[in-house]
């Protein structure tokens, strides 16, 4: 019985440790936040040499494709500018996307802003 009961609780202590803390994982809400504070900061560097300076009022988040991503395992949040065009010519999907994962760090960025 002794042995039994040590198993048991064992097994218990076990299972509770390979659980996901959910604490620690962000929403999409959290991911789009960490997002703009970082397109904030890409915008300011990139306009420091820019012949043409981006507003961040020009850009817009894409809400609707904020997605958790099963591949890269992080949140791709997506901005674009608010006339969905970044010339007269060519239209874009997006103008930057950031990929952060569930611990809230920003894993990969992408930006076309010319």
């Amino acid at each position: 019985m002794k042995k039994c009961s040590f198993l048991i609780v064992g097994a218990i202590l076990f299972l509770m440790g390979c659980g996901n803390n959910e604490a620690e994982a962000i929403d999409s809400t959290d991911a789009e936040f960490i997002a703009i504070v970082q397109l904030e900061q890409d915008l300011h560097i990139y306009n420091e040499t820019a012949s043409e300076p981006i507003n961040i009022n020009d850009l817009e988040l894409l809400s609707n494709d904020t997605v958790f991503s099963s591949s890269s395992k992080a949140w791709e949040v997506s901005f674009n500018y608010k006339d969905g065009l970044t010339n007269k010519t060519v239209a874009t999907n997006a103008v930057a996307q950031y990929s952060v994962d569930p611990s809230g760090k920003i894993t990969a960025t992408t930006h076309s802003f010319e």
